[in-house]
């Protein structure tokens, strides 16, 4: 059998970006917010997986969209994060 043993799990990485911040904004606003810039896309993809309040409510999730995005000469994309509320369709 391969693995290790461990005495306890690790707990989750942090983020250096205050993503909820951000997040609560656009839904306040109702406008798009720039929540950060120069962000790597491997953490965008991240925080789109999010499935929490404030991300995903029942009155509506926020929306994540990366602009400017730009190809480092390490190889590495990046580029800025806006986020968007959207509200809830409602049925009808």
């Amino acid at each position: 059998m391969k693995g290790k043993i461990v005495n306890q799990i690790p707990g989750a990485r942090q983020s250096p970006v205050d993503w909820d911040g951000p997040a609560m904004l656009a839904k306040l606003s109702g406008q798009p917010v720039l929540a950060a810039t120069h962000v790597r896309d491997t953490l965008i993809k991240s925080v789109r997986q999010y499935k929490r309040p404030p991300f995903v409510e029942d009155d509506g999730r926020i929306i994540i969209e990366m602009r400017n995005s730009k190809t480092e000469s390490n190889g590495v994309r990046y580029g800025d994060v806006y986020f968007r509320w959207e509200p809830s369709k409602k049925e009808g």
